[in-house]
């Protein structure tokens, strides 16, 4: 009995640690425009590994105007697992210490769209397969009435060429990868928002 309880806290720990439970965006009742696309001028880098929280976060980083590059970043970032993944957490914590505020949401299609329009990258958290374990963060930077637009890392999802976007994803196809197995963390993304005192801050 008593060693059941320890196993209990110390997973409760573990999660608390290096895991965040999104919290549910309520956001539902706001309007959200049809289409809308992040136009800032950025770039999308390839990923050869696990990198892709360090390089998703160089993306929004590089549209608050700061330079950053993913391979540097992934070297420094924190929290990473010893297969060199990380849990959303780290993003949320590495954002932070940035001094950017950093919020890990769930939601659905549509509260999907009102952050986008909201005029920041958001990161979303997929599976890179949907009938596999792997899993991807990816930041969105636009969508319409039938597709998101991605600036994705994974050089064999890229499906397309353009100055915002490499990979077009339909309603249907984000639906399915956004099921992820991980405990609670379904239909889930994290949001930054700008910190005016940050843009002075090297990543």
């Amino acid at each position: 009995m008593i060693s059941n309880i320890f196993l209990w806290l110390i997973v409760f720990w573990l999660i608390y640690r290096y895991y965040s439970l999104p919290k549910k965006d309520d956001i539902y009742s706001v309007k959200v425009p049809s289409t809308y696309f992040i136009r800032t001028p950025n770039k999308t880098e390839v990923q050869k590994n696990v990198e892709c929280a360090a390089f998703s976060s160089a993306y929004v980083l590089r549209h608050f105007g700061m330079e950053s590059e993913g391979n540097e970043l992934y070297r420094r970032y924190p929290r990473k697992l010893l297969d060199g993944t990380f849990y959303p957490k780290a993003i949320i914590v590495f954002f932070k210490k940035l001094g950017y505020p950093a919020t890990y949401l769930r939601g659905n299609v549509t509260t999907l769209k009102r952050q986008i329009s909201r005029g920041v990258p958001v990161i979303l958290f997929i599976r890179v397969h949907s009938d596999r374990r792997f899993l991807h963060f990816v930041p969105v930077v636009g969508y319409d009435e039938t597709h998101f637009y991605l600036a994705e890392s994974l050089d064999f999802k890229r499906n397309c060429d353009e100055a915002q976007y490499n990979r077009k994803m339909s309603v249907t196809e984000l639906e399915s990868l956004w099921n992820t197995w991980l405990p609670f963390s379904r239909n889930s993304y994290i949001v930054i928002e700008p910190q005016p005192d940050s843009l002075t801050k090297t990543a």
